[in-house]
């Protein structure tokens, strides 16, 4: 179970402290200074019961912690995959005088006008994992959702069975990733392998393992025996995976996901999930972090940033969960466990 943000701060006591944060709420004296106190900055995650969205937050409170702690208080919040939430708090971060605000989307389309009216505030605002782009005065920092899916795509494309049976399961409609994703698997897999049958595809609006997997268990019961199934996540692939795991009849299902889990990458390793793709979560809060001081200090007036695709099968699976085993994320109880 994740932990518990230490700085996280409820929708309604941001609201009670927008009177006394706003008289905070310096502005530059044009030399990229606060006339007094300290910046205020908010980061806005989509949904922390979501695996990465929990991971992707814990490394922003780590890597403010160790780098801009004495340069700029730092909240966190916690949208809970509410569109009107997640705007509500955008909203009020704006009122309650935040120098800067990081956005994660939930709904990009949703999330859109409250990032311009942010920016149109004079608040440095930035939008990342999914990014939204051409929004005058905000910033974006991101990767590249359709590439991860490419990658995905191109895998599966060379690794399912000839004629074999294929379910694509995506989550969070109007989120800029999924979406993109969803898109490249189609454009190249469902193209490229027009032997293959899509038996099943279904857009979850309700983003949780039980929706996942009550899926996948609707799926099994329509359709028997799946050779692939295609996610757009990890937690997602892990949900379709644990439905028929003690089945026989799938045995040999390859499962297809992105965001490089901890979990996943140890799945990879046992040799029960056949890819994932990385999207860096310490990567990605590090230069968020950077970026939103650069823009505060006046060092930067724009940031647009795309972090690198990387594509994790059995072949490397092993460098990437050394990796992790070093900033703590993987025991290596866990690792030798599924060696």
């Amino acid at each position: 179970m994740r932990k518990q943000m230490k700085k996280a701060i409820s929708v309604a006591a941001c609201a009670a402290l927008v009177v006394s944060m706003a008289a905070c709420g310096k502005k530059d004296d044009g030399a990229g200074k606060k006339e007094e106190g300290k910046y205020k900055v908010l980061y806005v995650s989509r949904n922390q019961a979501d695996t990465f969205a929990a991971r992707l937050a814990g490394d922003f409170e780590k890597y403010w912690e160790k780098t801009y702690k004495d340069k700029f208080d730092f909240d966190v919040q916690d949208s809970q995959a509410d569109n009107d939430k997640e705007n509500q708090i955008i909203e009020q971060g704006v009122a309650a005088g935040y120098d800067g605000i990081i956005v994660q989307p939930n709904d990009s389309d949703s999330q859109t006008p409250y990032v311009k009216s942010a920016a149109d505030a004079g608040v440095k605002i930035i939008t990342t994992n999914a990014g939204i782009r051409d929004i005058e005065g905000a910033s974006w920092i991101d990767a590249d959702p359709y590439e991860q899916g490419k990658a995905i795509a191109e895998l599966a494309v060379k690794q399912i069975p000839q004629n074999g049976k294929v379910a694509i399961m995506s989550c969070n409609p109007g989120n800029l990733h999924t979406e993109s994703r969803l898109k490249a698997y189609k454009d190249i897999f469902v193209k490229e392998r027009s032997d293959c049958e899509v038996v099943a595809e279904k857009i979850c609006t309700q983003s949780d393992q039980a929706t996942f997997m009550q899926t996948m268990e609707d799926w099994v019961q329509a359709y028997g025996k799946i050779d692939a199934v295609l996610t757009i996540g990890d937690d997602l692939a892990k949900a379709c995976y644990e439905v028929v795991k003690d089945d026989p009849t799938f045995a040999e299902t390859q499962y297809y996901g992105v965001d490089a889990n901890p979990d996943a990458l140890l799945r990879i390793k046992a040799g029960t999930q056949d890819a994932t793709v990385m999207q860096d979560t310490a990567e990605l809060a590090q230069k968020n972090l950077d970026a939103v001081y650069q823009l505060l200090t006046g060092e930067k007036d724009k940031v647009e940033e795309t972090i690198e695709t990387i594509l994790i099968t059995p072949e490397n699976v092993d460098e990437y969960i050394e990796k992790y085993i070093e900033i703590g994320i993987i025991t290596q109880e866990e690792y030798d466990a599924v060696k």
